[in-house]
């Protein structure tokens, strides 16, 4: 499983909230969390101000606690706590697996369970409309066609015998 792992676990940037304009990057590797902050001020106190960068173990991150408010108060409570999740080891493996194997296991759910899924997250919404997934569901969809057409068939009435070769027999609809 650990091969699920890719580097960067986890990369995420936003702006800091108002009236702060600056700009804040969370990077967290296998090995460490990197966390940088650049400042965005139109003063001219402000304008000589080098970015800011802390890198940190995981061990290390998880015992400073006073960097957890700030980040929490940027990024926000989930994104903290996920954060905080994967430095214990803690990894959603699910959202890690390869997109051709998440289709090949989504492929065997019914059309409403994919709707359902495709409402969860962001990453599903995109992976149940790709073509890719359509074209691996397709194929499954017309087996499932056929298997309900041959059924309405065989519940239809039989058909009625015909006396005679059919240029004898008499129309069935008539004008008169």
């Amino acid at each position: 499983m650990a091969s699920l792992l890719q580097d960067p676990l986890y990369d995420i940037q936003c702006q800091a909230p108002s009236p702060s304009k600056d700009l804040h990057h969370l990077t967290m590797t296998r090995k460490e969390v990197t966390f940088r902050s650049w400042k965005i001020s139109v003063r001219a106190e402000h304008r000589k101000i080098p970015p800011i960068e802390v890198k940190k173990t995981h061990s290390e991150f998880l015992e400073a606690s006073m960097l957890h408010k700030p980040l929490e108060k940027i990024f926000g409570k989930n994104t903290m706590e996920y954060v905080l999740n994967l430095c214990r080891g803690q990894f959603d493996f699910i959202v890690r697996i390869p997109d051709t194997l998440k289709i090949r296991i989504l492929s065997f759910l019914d059309s409403q369970d994919i709707k359902q899924l495709s409402e969860t997250c962001r990453t599903y919404q995109k992976l149940c409309s790709s073509e890719e997934f359509w074209e691996k569901i397709k194929p499954r969809q017309e087996i499932n066609i056929k298997k309900s057409s041959s059924v309405s068939v065989k519940t239809r009435k039989p058909r009625q015998k015909v006396d005679g070769p059919a240029w004898m027999q008499r129309r069935r609809t008539t004008l008169f």
